[in-house]
């Protein structure tokens, strides 16, 4: 009785396989509806291709696409880094002096946005990077065989130029844009770093031999300099004592001339006082002679007055 219960008729099979259908169904349809949807971002682009075939180019947004039919293909055109070297072997670059060098360096680079279709429907962006890496070794061997090995580490800047200068010339035909190359290392061979530090070295002990030498130099311009200078410093004392004794023999002759000047003056004082005197004695004798009655008179004027002895009666 239990058994017969469980049992499903043929109508309720029918019924459920027609319900797992609808849900196939419906979630075909889900699958199908989120899978025609795709967006794309501000710094990429897609292609969207027909059974393989590039049909066209989607910008950013959200886009559809059939779905089982169509594929898309998103690039990036915003600048992207490449890291290679150029490896120590058959690859490595050889210098205008013929030393080798290997170096690791940096490629900046990017897809622009009007080549992407071309992109999509002529290259593979895997063959695009080699042909990139291959090219820029080329240039990079161009440029670096026109230096000397003691050029590179001094003309780094100019390298770096010239390298990108050519990379860009030889890569001009293909869908791709280098906006710049760094050099970030360079390494050679053990002989010649063994090379290096023996010159260096050697121009070590030169630039020590040229220092010494400039030092004696120095030195005996100095010496010449102080040599000069006590030369002139004698000239100018024996000048400044010569100058000085010129100077004390005109003090002693002004001074001289002074005195001489002053006893003439003295003297003529002297000789003109004793002219007036004897003028003077001349016209008081000229004025006594014109007075003279032809009496004597006695000139003793401050003797005694003489007087008349007679005797005096008194009555």
């Amino acid at each position: 009785m239990y058994d017969e219960e469980r049992k499903l008729t043929a109508s309720e099979w029918g019924f459920i396989k027609k319900v797992v259908l609808w849900w196939l169904a419906i979630l075909l349809v889900l699958i199908a509806g989120c899978s025609s949807f795709f967006t794309v971002e501000s710094t990429e682009r897609a292609v969207i291709s027909q059974w393989w075939a590039v049909n066209r180019k989607a910008w950013e947004g959200l886009h559809f696409k059939i779905p089982m039919m169509e594929t898309v293909k998103i690039y990036s055109i915003v600048p992207q880094q490449m890291t290679m070297n150029i490896p120590v072997g058959d690859a490595w670059a050889i210098t205008k002096d013929n030393q080798t060098i290997w170096v690791d360096m940096n490629i900046f680079y990017r897809y622009d946005d009007e080549d992407i279709i071309n992109i999509a429907k002529n290259y593979w962006t895997k063959v695009l990077e080699e042909n990139l890496k291959q090219n820029v070794i080329k240039a990079f061997k161009e440029s670096v065989g026109k230096l000397t090995i003691f050029d590179v580490a001094e003309k780094q800047a100019e390298l770096n130029a010239s390298t990108l200068e050519l990379a860009k010339k030889y890569i001009n035909s293909y869908p791709v844009t280098i906006d710049d190359i760094q050099i970030t290392n360079y390494d050679w061979s053990a002989e010649f770093d063994k090379q290096i530090q023996e010159t260096m070295k050697i121009a070590q002990e030169a630039k020590q031999q040229e220092q010494n030498l400039k030092k004696i130099e120095i030195e005996a311009q100095q010496q010449v300099k102080q040599a000069e200078a006590a030369k002139q410093a004698k000239i100018i004392t024996a000048e400044a004592e010569k100058e000085a004794e010129q100077l004390a023999a005109e003090a002693l002759r002004i001074k001289w001339e002074w005195e001489k000047a002053y006893n003439d003056l003295i003297t003529s004082k002297q000789i003109n006082m004793e002219y007036q005197i004897k003028m003077r004695e001349l016209d008081i004798e000229e004025q006594r002679v014109k007075k003279w009655n032809g009496q004597y008179v006695s000139t003793n004027n401050y003797g005694p007055i003489p007087v008349a002895q007679s005797s005096l009666q008194w009555k």
